[in-house]
């Protein structure tokens, strides 16, 4: 089994610095690059914890923890960046920038792919017996 982390952990420093190297260009085209940053700093804890959970699961000897896990691991994601980006609109107000909160949507989408892709690579089997 490989270490999970690692890519995610890439993933996270490499969007981070993308996002701060280039915070002026976000900034002339209307992406607010702090934005970019809180989304990419929670959507890492999500991912991270939904990742934990469904590694966990792999280990137990019901089919029904792996499914529960997987479940759970979507919907904190889900439901958290929902939260955020609820509280981030209702805060900013007329300031908002929409742009921002699309390009985390990518980001979204993108560390779900990555969980996904890790998930199977640690439990990668030849066939579905034991």
């Amino acid at each position: 089994m490989t270490n999970p982390i690692k890519p995610l952990l890439f993933l996270f420093l490499g969007i981070n610095i993308l996002v701060l190297l280039g915070k002026e260009k976000l900034a002339a085209v209307g992406v607010r690059f702090e934005v970019l940053t809180v989304a990419n700093i929670l959507l890492f804890l999500f991912t991270l914890i939904g990742l934990m959970l469904q590694i966990k699961a792999a280990s137990n000897k019901n089919p029904n923890a792996i499914v529960r896990a997987v479940m759970a691991g979507m919907g904190i994601k889900l439901i958290g960046f929902a939260t955020a980006l609820l509280i981030y609109i209702y805060f900013a107000g007329k300031e908002k920038s929409t742009l921002s909160v699309y390009v985390s949507l990518g980001l979204y989408f993108v560390y779900t792919w990555i969980e996904v892709r890790l998930f199977l690579k640690q439990n990668a089997k030849k066939n579905a017996q034991s």
